[in-house]
This record gives structure tokens, C-alpha cells and sequence, in this order.
């Protein structure tokens, strides 16, 4: 289900710099304005995966040297959805196929049966973490995920983007990531223009 579009898509330089540069700690009167009269749908984690496109972490608060982080979903039912994780480490390619089962977390509504995250495994072992999404565009291009794993116990917060919509995130999106994370670390790229030429090589 990995989308099929060659072209490579150039990363608006202002976004990268807007999410870089502008302080976390600071977010002006008007941005929350903003944020208040453009929030998405109610967080629904069935609809973020439910997409053949390929969905990148754009930038991330994790210190690691992963890069060109992508996931593209395999299969998805009621219960559960199947999707691969493949991301570029010091040169080396590596994929990892991924379960999610869905739940819902800080949930006020007893009767609410929308799901807005997952419990991560890989096929035929225990869970290792989970994924919260924590706010996502009503066209479900961009969401902000708390993603935490078990052993060592480690958490941090993403921006994913569909690949379609690179060139210019929602930025409800983006300044909701910059609200989420206040005082809670440096964040960092982890798609780069590079990345299109590693996943969808031209031929020779």
C-alpha cells in the first residue's frame, strides 16, 4: 500500500525553520486563537492510519539518529491495524513490521467508542509501547502523536505528515505540536528532501 507517487516532494524551507527556530515556550495570543477556532475532528485514530499514502514523521522531540522515519499501513479491521515502520540509522535501511491494537486513553465519555491510540507489538510478541494521538487535521494529513515504549522507559512527542501534504503541513498541526511540546526538550528533523530519494529511488 505504499503510495506510488515518484515525484520528490521539496519541504516548504519556511515550516522547517518556523518549527526549528520559533520557541517552544512561547506561544503568542494569536496562535491560541488560532488553535481555539481551527481544532481538528475528535481524535480518531482508525482514521489517521486508514490511508494507502505514506506517513512521515516530519520532526520529533526523541534524541536518537534515526532519520526518514516513515510508516505505511498493511492491513486494518476493528481491532486491529498492521502497518511497517522503516526508517535510515547511520547509513543502514531498517523495517519493522508493527501490530496496533486500538484503544482510547483520557477518555471523559464512558459511551464514546472513537479510539485515539494504540498498543504497539510486533507479530507474535508482547507489547512493547504505545502511540496517543493527541491532535490531528480534519483532513487527517497531520497529527501530533505521544509515542512511549516500555523497556527502558522512554517517551516522546512527533508531528506525522502524509506525503502528499509535505510541501505545506496544516498548521493547526504544527502549532499544536509547538504547544505540546513547551519545556519538553529540543526537537529535531527527521524528514529531510533526502528522504524521497531513499525510499523512491529513480531508476538508473
Amino acid at each position: 500500500m505504499i503510495s506510488t507517487g515518484k515525484e520528490i516532494l521539496a519541504v516548504s524551507p519556511v515550516i522547517v525553520t518556523f518549527l526549528l527556530l520559533v520557541p517552544s515556550t512561547v506561544l503568542l495570543r494569536d496562535d491560541a486563537v488560532l488553535l481555539k477556532g481551527r481544532q481538528g475532528p475528535q481524535r480518531n485514530i482508525q482514521k489517521f492510519f486508514n490511508t494507502s499514502e505514506t506517513t512521515w514523521t516530519f520532526i520529533t522531540t526523541e534524541n536518537s539518529k534515526i532519520e526518514c522515519k516513515m510508516d505505511v499501513t498493511l492491513d486494518m479491521n476493528d481491532t486491529f491495524v498492521m502497518f511497517q515502520t522503516a526508517f535510515s540509522i547511520k547509513g543502514f535501511r531498517a523495517n519493522v513490521t508493527n501490530l496496533g491494537k486500538f484503544e482510547k486513553l483520557d477518555v471523559k465519555e464512558k459511551n464514546d467508542t472513537t479510539f485515539n491510540a494504540i498498543i504497539l507489538s510486533n507479530p507474535g510478541r508482547k507489547p512493547y509501547g504505545r502511540e496517543h494521538l493527541l491532535f490531528q487535521s480534519r483532513d487527517n494529513t497531520c497529527g501530533v502523536f505521544l509515542v512511549a515504549v516500555y523497556e527502558p522507559a522512554h517517551e516522546w512527542y512527533e508531528m506525522r505528515v502524509r506525503n502528499s501534504t509535505l510541501r505545506r503541513p496544516r498548521l493547526p498541526c504544527v502549532m499544536h505540536f509547538l504547544k505540546t511540546i513547551r519545556r519538553k526538550g529540543k526537537r529535531r528533523p527527521v524528514y529531510t528532501q533526502g528522504c524521497q530519494k531513499i525510499c523512491y529511488p529513480r531508476p538508473e
